[in-house]
């Protein structure tokens, strides 16, 4: 096999993986044989230990001892370093463009709010797609591919934590769009900090969200926070 098939076969069989985390046909905690993987997608085990490999960068499966591999748990602490994370490359990029958001970013954003803004509650995975979308403009706008690579290796684990940890998603539903457009207003005004302010305060939203249906009253979380970005 060539390299560019062996290549487009590994990518082929990541995003069938991954789609069947994303649906829940594999869950949080479920073991995940290679044989029975190779056999459905009839393939050898070398695209399938391959695949896994790029899905544990990813944060969505994680292997451990006596156990080998399973879809990850996302706990608290994980959501809070991502958000810590994504945060902080977000706002790397913006302040090396000194906040002057490109038109065409600009154009991106819109057009992808104007799809949250109408999703149903019965597409509700559909949010964390959008959502992921639109901050994914903030940093493909730095023209910095190391960058952009770091971000997107927790791309996907924002929308697994989505569903794993957050509730109510009747509220997310009507707050993600207003949240999201008061970002899109600072990009437009042109002010550096305080797109990075609003950035900083919608991840933390989030958290604070998830901190209060678990009732958890950890006041460090949101001091380190803040000292940490």
């Amino acid at each position: 096999m060539s390299e560019l098939l062996y290549k487009t076969l590994r990518e082929s069989v990541v995003n069938a993986i991954r789609t069947k985390i994303m649906k829940r046909q594999i869950r949080p905690g479920e073991r995940i044989v290679e044989l029975e993987l190779a056999q459905e997608f009839h393939t050898s085990r070398g695209p399938i230990r391959e695949a896994l490999r790029q899905l544990e960068i990813e944060g969505l499966v994680e292997y451990t001892r006596n156990v080998g591999c399973s879809v990850r748990r996302f706990s608290l602490m994980d959501s809070y370093e991502a958000y810590l994370l994504r945060t902080n490359y977000e706002i790397v990029s913006i302040r090396l463009l000194n906040g002057k958001i490109p038109k065409d970013t600009i154009r991106k954003m819109e057009s992808i709010l104007e799809h949250m803004k109408h999703i149903p509650i019965e597409k509700f995975d559909k949010v964390f797609e959008y959502d992921n979308r639109f901050h994914e403009q903030l940093v493909i706008m730095s023209k910095l591919p190391r960058l952009e690579k770091a971000w997107k290796e927790l791309y996907f684990s924002n929308l697994l934590a989505g569903y794993e940890l957050l509730k109510d998603k009747g509220e997310i539903l009507e707050r993600q769009y207003e949240n999201h457009l008061a970002i899109l207003a600072a990009c437009k005004e042109g002010d550096c900090e305080k797109i990075c302010q609003e950035v900083k305060k919608h991840y933390w939203r989030t958290i604070y969200r998830i901190l209060q249906e678990q009732e958890n009253e950890d006041t460090e979380l949101e001091k380190n926070w803040m000292m940490a970005i």
